[in-house]
């Protein structure tokens, strides 16, 4: 558990790119906000999503802005938070809700049901391809991470964020995501 906050607030993270990841994307900055934070509120508010599903939002926002994606391949049955921040991202971010046309993307964004172990493997395979995985089966955690050549998993509980990188080093960390 010490491990986990400790990597959360970027202690032990010897990796320059995750270094930068956990800074930018998953401690909360305190500073200062992006203006879609005020549109994931409206939308949070007029849906009454919680404000844990909120703060997911503005992370997936954070993320975005981090890895700059041309396309992301989002579950046809998420949020209209998440959809809500991504448009936040960018207004041509190409979201992609069909998972047969998932393969294509930057990024997908999975709850685990809607696209199989096997594909998602196939797809990390490739460097430069990013996995967001939200509640899926937490041993595929550990699949994926394998399967992948090169790059970071962040992993808290059964949500992972798993990173192909070129030139990077396997690194895997414990984190509050």
């Amino acid at each position: 558990m010490f491990t986990r906050w400790r990597n959360s607030h970027g202690f032990g993270v010897h990796s320059p790119f995750g270094f930068q990841f956990v800074e930018r994307v998953i401690a909360r900055q305190k500073s200062y906000a992006y203006y879609a934070y005020a549109d994931i509120d409206r939308c949070c508010k007029h849906e009454h999503y919680s404000h844990r599903v909120a703060e997911e939002a503005k992370m997936l926002l954070r993320l975005m802005c981090f890895l700059e994606p041309r396309s992301i391949y989002l579950p046809p049955d998420s949020l209209k938070i998440f959809q809500t921040a991504l448009k936040g991202f960018n207004s041509k971010l190409r979201i992609v809700r069909n998972p047969l046309n998932a393969g294509a993307c930057d990024i997908i964004a999975s709850s685990g049901n809607d696209i199989p172990l096997d594909r998602l493997k196939e797809f990390i395979s490739e460097t430069g391809k990013s996995i967001l995985l939200k509640d899926a089966p937490p041993e595929w955690h550990g699949i994926l991470f394998e399967t992948m050549r090169e790059g970071i998993m962040i992993q808290g509980g059964s949500n992972a964020i798993i990173m192909s990188r070129p030139q990077m080093q396997k690194v895997t960390y414990s984190m509050y995501i």
